[in-house]
């Protein structure tokens, strides 16, 4: 029943929303694959509307980011606003001021948010599908990342057992390797594994490095940072 409630409701939403910008840039039937329909029409038929009671944003990025570009099928879409949901593991284009769309994520080679590259792996602790971000490549070994969020509970007054203030959405993170077609290895920052990602006659220069600039191994920025200049060594 809910499949056939979700397919009218995508019918009905292309029929509303065909002649928004992407529709017109790139056509219809990439518009119908990609784009597929609504988050108000698709929270109304599967029911996975996130709880405005809840403080805090299921969105990673604060603002809707401008340029991005999503790899469909071996084409190239560029969206005026994207964002990341969190919440629902799911991208998410703001074609107009009133109407935000789902990206269909069946299909997407990647999706690049400025100097971020984000694709599709399985996650072997859900055994589905999710997006990771892509932190560096090292060599033959991939630093991913995951996002995810978790509801914090208010605490229960003691007296009167009511909640002081509302629940809170926390964004976290976690980090994996994969090497080659295997399977994501979950691992944990920290100095002894980043510098087991590299080649041996680098260790002591990245340490001396990350002393230098006061960057830290547990610290994903900073990780970055030091895995670039990594990677330049060796330009």
């Amino acid at each position: 029943m809910k499949k056939w409630i979700f397919f009218l409701m995508f019918v009905c939403s292309l029929n509303t929303f065909s002649q928004d910008g992407f529709s017109m840039a790139y056509g219809q039937n990439d518009y119908v694959k990609l784009v597929g329909m609504s988050t108000q029409d698709y929270n109304k038929a599967i029911g996975n509307n996130f709880n405005s009671a809840v403080e805090g944003s299921p969105y990673l990025y604060p603002s809707w980011l401008t340029n991005a570009k999503v790899y469909f099928e071996q084409k190239e879409y560029t969206f005026p606003s994207l964002n990341y949901n969190i919440y629902a593991e799911r991208f998410e284009a703001k074609l107009s001021k009133d109407s935000v769309f789902i990206i269909n994520p069946k299909g997407v080679d990647k999706v690049v948010l400025g100097n971020k590259v984000f694709k599709r792996y399985l996650d072997p602790e859900f055994q589905r599908n999710s997006y990771f971000e892509e932190l560096a490549r090292l060599n033959d070994v991939v630093l991913l990342r995951k996002y995810f969020a978790e509801i914090q509970e208010a605490s229960l007054n003691p007296l009167t057992k009511v909640p002081m203030g509302r629940p809170k959405l926390l964004q976290k993170e976690k980090f994996y390797t994969l090497k080659g077609e295997d399977e994501l290895k979950s691992v944990r920052l920290k100095k002894s594994v980043i510098l087991n990602l590299v080649d041996d006659d680098d260790v002591k220069i990245l340490k001396t490095y990350a002393r230098e600039h006061g960057l830290s191994f547990r610290n994903s920025d900073d990780v970055i940072q030091i895995l670039i200049y990594y990677n330049s060594l060796g330009a």
